[in-house]
C-alpha cells in the first residue's frame, strides 16, 4: 500500500495553499495510477483507494473533518477501483497481463475525472476545490479552463500523470523517449494556449462597454452596529454605484435581516445595496440575498438554493450523532443548527438572476450565496440565464483551523470559474475576502486579518466592466 501512500502525500504538498507548489499537480497521482495498473485483487483495490482517500482528506480538508460526509464522499469515490477491477476481470482473457495493464492506464484519464468530478458533486458538502484540476487555479494553465472549466483542466492533469506511468511501464527505452517528449509537448503547449486565452479574456473584458464603481466589504466575526456606520461616512463620499455586504455580517444581530434597517440604509448612502442573512417568506425560512435601491425600494429577492449539510438541513430526523452533540456543548454558537431542530431548518430557493439598475442600465446578478459558489454546474445554468456578474456573499464563522488553506483552494476555483464562464465574481465575507476576479484570473482583494490595526473590517473598492 506504499504506492497510494505516496500519492496522498504528494497530492497534499500539491493542494497546500503556496502559489508555486502546483507542478506537483502533474505527478501526485503517478503512484497510485501505477497502483491501479498493477494490482488485481478486489479488496487490495478498495483499501488502496480508502487510504489513498482518507490521508489526503486529513492534509487537504481537515477542517470540514465529519465522519458522516467523509464516509459518504469517499463511498462514491469507490466506484473507480470497483470500475478497475470489473475492466480488468473483462480484459485478463483477452490481453497479457501488460497490455491490460496498460489499458487501465489509457482509461484512468477518463476514469479518474469522472469519480472526482462526480463526488465534488454529490457529496453531502461539495468537493470541487480537492479536485485535480483545481491545483492550476494559481498556475500559468489557468487559461485552459476557458474550453471546459474544472473539468478539462482535471482532465489535463490525469493525462500528464498517466503518461508518466505509461512511461514507467514502458520497457524499451526509444518508446519510453517518445513518451517523455510528448508529456513535455502537451506541458508546453497547454502553457502556451493558456496564455492566448487569458489574453483574449482579458482583451474581450476591457472592451466590455459600461463600468460600474462597486464597494465590498471583508470583516472579522466581532462586526458591530458601530462599525457599519464607519463603512457608512466612507461610503457616502465615494460615489459608489453598488455595494455588497458578507452573509450575516453582525456578530449576535438577531436571527433574521431587519429590512426595513436595511432599506433606510441603502437611502442614507444613496447606493445600491445586496445584504444577504435570514428572510421569513410564506412561513418559510429562507437564506436569502436581498436587492435594495438607493431609492429605499426592493427590487428583488433570491432565495439560496443549495443548503449546507447539518446547518441549514438534516435528512436524519430526530437521530443526532454522539459527536454532533458533543460539538454542540464545546462550541455553543451551532446550537441552532437545523440539526438539533427541525424547525430552525431552511428552505431551499430557486434558481434565478437578480436585476438591478445601475446608470441607466440593466445589470442580471446572480448571487451565489457561501458554498453555492462550488457548484459548477449552477454557475454555467446562470450564465445561460443571461448573468453578466457573480456575486459570491460567505461567512465563514464555523472555520477556524485551516481557514487559509480553505480559502486559497476557494479562490482557486473561482478564477477558474471567472476564467471558464469569462465573467467577473464580487467577494465579500465574514473571515473572507472582499475583492473582484475579473475573467483573467486575476483578483483585487483586500482581507481584513491581513492588516495590524484594531478595525473588524476591511472595504475593498473598485470598478468592474459589464
Amino acid at each position: 500500500m506504499i504506492f497510494p501512500i505516496l500519492s496522498a502525500i504528494l497530492g497534499i504538498l500539491a493542494f497546500l495553499p503556496f502559489d508555486y507548489f502546483w507542478p506537483f499537480g502533474f505527478f501526485y497521482l503517478v503512484p497510485l495510477f501505477i497502483f491501479f495498473a498493477k494490482e488485481n485483487k478486489f479488496w487490495r483495490l478498495i483499501w488502496g483507494t480508502l487510504i489513498f482517500r482518507t490521508i489526503l482528506y486529513l492534509g487537504t480538508v481537515y477542517y470540514t473533518l465529519e465522519p458522516i460526509v467523509w464516509t459518504q464522499s469517499i463511498g462514491i469515490f469507490i466506484g473507480l477501483p470497483i470500475s478497475i477491477f470489473i475492466i480488468k476481470r473483462g480484459l485478463k482473457n483477452q490481453l497479457s497481463t501488460v497490455k491490460c495493464q496498460m489499458s487501465i492506464v489509457a482509461l484512468l484519464p477518463f476514469l479518474w475525472t469522472f469519480f472526482d468530478h462526480l463526488q465534488a458533486r454529490f457529496s453531502l458538502l461539495p468537493t470541487y476545490i480537492i479536485t485535480a484540476g483545481n491545483i492550476f487555479g494559481s498556475s500559468p494553465f489557468l487559461g485552459l479552463s476557458s474550453f471546459g472549466g474544472l473539468i478539462f483542466l482535471t482532465f489535463f492533469a490525469a493525462i500528464i500523470n498517466a503518461l508518466i506511468v505509461a512511461a514507467y511501464k514502458n520497457l524499451a527505452s526509444i518508446n519510453r523517449s517518445k513518451i517523455f517528449l510528448a508529456i513535455i509537448a502537451i506541458i508546453f503547449l497547454g502553457w502556451g494556449i493558456s496564455k492566448i486565452q487569458i489574453n483574449k479574456n482579458a482583451s474581450d473584458y476591457n472592451l466590455l462597454p459600461e463600468t460600474i464603481k462597486i464597494a465590498s466589504v471583508s470583516t472579522n466575526k466581532n462586526f458591530y452596529y458601530s462599525d457599519l456606520e464607519k463603512i457608512k461616512d466612507k461610503i457616502i463620499n465615494s460615489e459608489i454605484d453598488f455595494l455588497i455586504l458578507p452573509e450575516d455580517i453582525f456578530n449576535n444581530a438577531p436571527t433574521e435581516l431587519d429590512i426595513k434597517f436595511w432599506r433606510d440604509f441603502a437611502q442614507k448612502i444613496n447606493v445600491n445595496l445586496l445584504v444577504t442573512g435570514d428572510h421569513r417568506e410564506n412561513n418559510k425560512r429562507y437564506n436569502s440575498s436581498v436587492l435594495i435601491d438607493k431609492n429605499n425600494e426592493i427590487i428583488d429577492i433570491h432565495n439560496k438554493n443549495r443548503l449546507t449539510f447539518i446547518g441549514e438541513y438534516w435528512p436524519f430526523g430526530k437521530w443526532v450523532p454522539p459527536h454532533i452533540n458533543w460539538l454542540k456543548k464545546t462550541q455553543p454558537e451551532i446550537k441552532n443548527y437545523a440539526v438539533f431542530n427541525f424547525k430552525n431548518a431552511y428552505s431551499a430557493g430557486n434558481q434565478k438572476l437578480l436585476t438591478a439598475k445601475l446608470k441607466s442600465k440593466e445589470l442580471k446578478l446572480a448571487s451565489l450565496i457561501c458554498l453555492e459558489i462550488h457548484y459548477l454546474r449552477d454557475l454555467k445554468n446562470y450564465k445561460k440565464m443571461g448573468a453578466q456578474l457573480f456575486v459570491n456573499p460567505t461567512s465563514n464563522r464555523w472555520l477556524d483551523l485551516g481557514l487559509y488553506h480553505f480559502l486559497y483552494l476557494t479562490n482557486n476555483l473561482r478564477k477558474i470559474e471567472s476564467v471558464w464562464l469569462k465573467t467577473p465574481i464580487i467577494l465579500s465575507g465574514v473571515k473572507d475576502y472582499a475583492g473582484i476576479i475579473t475573467p483573467d484570473g486575476k483578483i483585487q482583494s483586500v482581507n481584513f486579518e491581513n492588516k495590524n490595526n484594531a478595525k473588524n473590517y476591511e472595504i475593498f473598492i473598485g470598478e468592474i466592466k459589464i
